[in-house]
Protein backbone atom coordinates (compact mmCIF):
# COMPACT_ATOMS: atom_id res chain seq x y z
CA UNK A 1 0.00 0.00 0.00
CA UNK A 2 2.87 2.34 0.84
CA UNK A 3 4.43 1.72 -2.61
CA UNK A 4 1.20 2.79 -4.33
CA UNK A 5 1.06 6.00 -2.30
CA UNK A 6 4.67 6.80 -3.21
CA UNK A 7 3.99 6.16 -6.93
CA UNK A 8 0.90 8.37 -6.86
CA UNK A 9 2.88 11.15 -5.16
CA UNK A 10 5.67 10.86 -7.78
CA UNK A 11 3.18 11.10 -10.65
CA UNK A 12 1.51 14.10 -9.01
CA UNK A 13 4.83 15.92 -8.67
CA UNK A 14 5.83 15.02 -12.24
CA UNK A 15 2.49 16.32 -13.52
CA UNK A 16 3.22 19.73 -11.98
CA UNK A 17 6.64 19.98 -13.65
CA UNK A 18 6.76 22.43 -16.57
CA UNK A 19 9.25 20.48 -18.67
CA UNK A 20 6.93 20.71 -21.66
CA UNK A 21 6.92 24.50 -21.64
CA UNK A 22 10.73 24.62 -21.34
CA UNK A 23 10.96 22.67 -24.59
CA UNK A 24 9.04 25.43 -26.34
CA UNK A 25 5.76 23.59 -26.59
CA UNK A 26 2.91 24.94 -24.54
CA UNK A 27 -0.81 24.72 -24.56
CA UNK A 28 -2.78 27.89 -24.00
CA UNK A 29 -6.47 28.09 -23.36
CA UNK A 30 -8.28 31.31 -24.08
CA UNK A 31 -11.93 32.22 -23.94
CA UNK A 32 -13.96 31.69 -27.08
CA UNK A 33 -14.22 34.92 -29.07
CA UNK A 34 -17.62 36.54 -28.73
CA UNK A 35 -19.88 37.29 -31.63
CA UNK A 36 -23.14 39.17 -31.63
CA UNK A 37 -25.61 40.40 -34.20
CA UNK A 38 -28.63 42.64 -34.46
CA UNK A 39 -31.23 43.71 -36.96
CA UNK A 40 -31.31 47.36 -37.91
CA UNK A 41 -33.95 48.66 -37.60
CA UNK A 42 -34.97 46.49 -34.66
CA UNK A 43 -38.64 46.54 -35.72
CA UNK A 44 -38.78 45.66 -39.39
CA UNK A 45 -41.02 47.15 -42.10
CA UNK A 46 -43.38 44.79 -43.89
CA UNK A 47 -44.38 45.44 -47.50
CA UNK A 48 -46.78 43.56 -49.75
CA UNK A 49 -45.68 43.17 -53.34
CA UNK A 50 -48.30 42.98 -56.05
CA UNK A 51 -48.31 39.52 -57.45
CA UNK A 52 -50.23 37.20 -59.67
CA UNK A 53 -50.27 34.51 -56.96
CA UNK A 54 -53.69 32.94 -56.52
CA UNK A 55 -53.07 31.97 -52.88
CA UNK A 56 -51.85 35.27 -51.46
CA UNK A 57 -49.42 38.12 -51.99
CA UNK A 58 -45.66 38.07 -52.07
CA UNK A 59 -44.12 40.22 -49.35
CA UNK A 60 -40.74 41.72 -48.67
CA UNK A 61 -38.81 43.53 -45.98
CA UNK A 62 -35.53 45.38 -45.80
CA UNK A 63 -32.95 45.51 -43.05
CA UNK A 64 -29.29 45.56 -42.18
CA UNK A 65 -27.84 42.59 -40.38
CA UNK A 66 -25.11 44.07 -38.17
CA UNK A 67 -22.47 41.63 -36.95
CA UNK A 68 -20.01 42.30 -34.15
CA UNK A 69 -16.97 39.99 -34.01
CA UNK A 70 -13.82 40.16 -31.85
CA UNK A 71 -11.60 38.47 -34.44
CA UNK A 72 -11.70 38.82 -38.23
CA UNK A 73 -14.10 36.27 -39.71
CA UNK A 74 -16.05 35.72 -42.90
CA UNK A 75 -19.82 35.55 -43.12
CA UNK A 76 -20.32 31.99 -44.36
CA UNK A 77 -24.08 31.71 -44.62
CA UNK A 78 -27.28 33.22 -43.30
CA UNK A 79 -30.66 31.52 -42.95
CA UNK A 80 -33.72 33.69 -42.42
CA UNK A 81 -36.71 32.03 -40.74
CA UNK A 82 -40.19 33.54 -40.63
CA UNK A 83 -41.92 33.02 -37.30
CA UNK A 84 -45.68 33.27 -36.76
CA UNK A 85 -45.70 32.82 -32.98
CA UNK A 86 -46.66 29.11 -32.96
CA UNK A 87 -43.06 27.91 -32.43
CA UNK A 88 -43.53 25.55 -35.37
CA UNK A 89 -41.15 27.45 -37.58
CA UNK A 90 -42.06 28.84 -40.91
CA UNK A 91 -40.55 29.21 -44.32
CA UNK A 92 -36.88 30.00 -44.57
CA UNK A 93 -34.42 31.42 -47.07
CA UNK A 94 -30.75 30.44 -46.97
CA UNK A 95 -28.03 32.63 -48.42
CA UNK A 96 -24.95 30.40 -48.99
CA UNK A 97 -21.44 31.87 -49.09
CA UNK A 98 -21.39 32.04 -52.90
CA UNK A 99 -24.56 34.14 -52.95
CA UNK A 100 -23.32 36.35 -50.08
CA UNK A 101 -20.06 36.95 -51.97
CA UNK A 102 -22.09 37.95 -55.03
CA UNK A 103 -24.22 40.33 -52.96
CA UNK A 104 -21.48 41.94 -50.88
CA UNK A 105 -18.13 41.20 -52.51
CA UNK A 106 -15.99 40.38 -49.51
CA UNK A 107 -17.86 39.03 -46.49
CA UNK A 108 -15.02 39.84 -44.10
CA UNK A 109 -16.13 41.13 -40.69
CA UNK A 110 -13.51 43.06 -38.73
CA UNK A 111 -14.93 44.32 -35.42
CA UNK A 112 -18.36 45.07 -36.93
CA UNK A 113 -20.06 45.23 -40.29
CA UNK A 114 -23.55 45.78 -41.63
CA UNK A 115 -24.93 43.61 -44.45
CA UNK A 116 -28.05 44.91 -46.25
CA UNK A 117 -30.76 42.37 -47.07
CA UNK A 118 -34.05 42.76 -48.94
CA UNK A 119 -35.49 39.23 -49.03
CA UNK A 120 -38.71 38.44 -50.84
CA UNK A 121 -40.95 35.71 -49.44
CA UNK A 122 -43.23 33.43 -51.45
CA UNK A 123 -46.95 33.43 -52.08
CA UNK A 124 -49.51 31.93 -49.76
CA UNK A 125 -47.84 32.62 -46.45
CA UNK A 126 -49.70 34.17 -43.56
CA UNK A 127 -48.31 37.38 -42.13
CA UNK A 128 -45.39 36.49 -39.83
CA UNK A 129 -44.87 38.14 -36.45
CA UNK A 130 -41.08 38.03 -36.48
CA UNK A 131 -37.99 36.86 -38.29
CA UNK A 132 -34.90 35.02 -37.03
CA UNK A 133 -31.49 35.02 -38.68
CA UNK A 134 -29.16 32.10 -38.08
CA UNK A 135 -25.67 33.31 -38.92
CA UNK A 136 -22.50 31.27 -39.43
CA UNK A 137 -19.07 32.95 -39.36
CA UNK A 138 -15.81 31.22 -40.25
CA UNK A 139 -12.42 32.44 -39.03
CA UNK A 140 -9.02 32.15 -40.74
CA UNK A 141 -8.44 28.73 -39.11
CA UNK A 142 -11.67 27.35 -40.58
CA UNK A 143 -13.48 27.27 -37.24
CA UNK A 144 -17.13 28.18 -37.50
CA UNK A 145 -19.24 30.08 -34.98
CA UNK A 146 -23.01 30.43 -34.92
CA UNK A 147 -25.21 33.22 -33.66
CA UNK A 148 -28.96 33.80 -33.93
CA UNK A 149 -30.86 37.05 -33.72
CA UNK A 150 -34.51 37.94 -34.17
CA UNK A 151 -36.70 40.97 -34.75
CA UNK A 152 -40.41 41.72 -34.89
CA UNK A 153 -42.34 43.06 -37.87
CA UNK A 154 -44.31 46.35 -37.65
Amino acid sequence: MRVIAILVAMFAVAACDDVISRRGTSIAFSPTPEIAAQFSPQVLPFALVTSSCAVGPVFTTGFNLVIFQEHPSFLDHVTLHLLDGTNLGGPSITFPSSQLNGMFGSTLVVNSRAFSFRPQFACGLGRPRSIRADIVLVDANGSSRNVSVSAAFQ
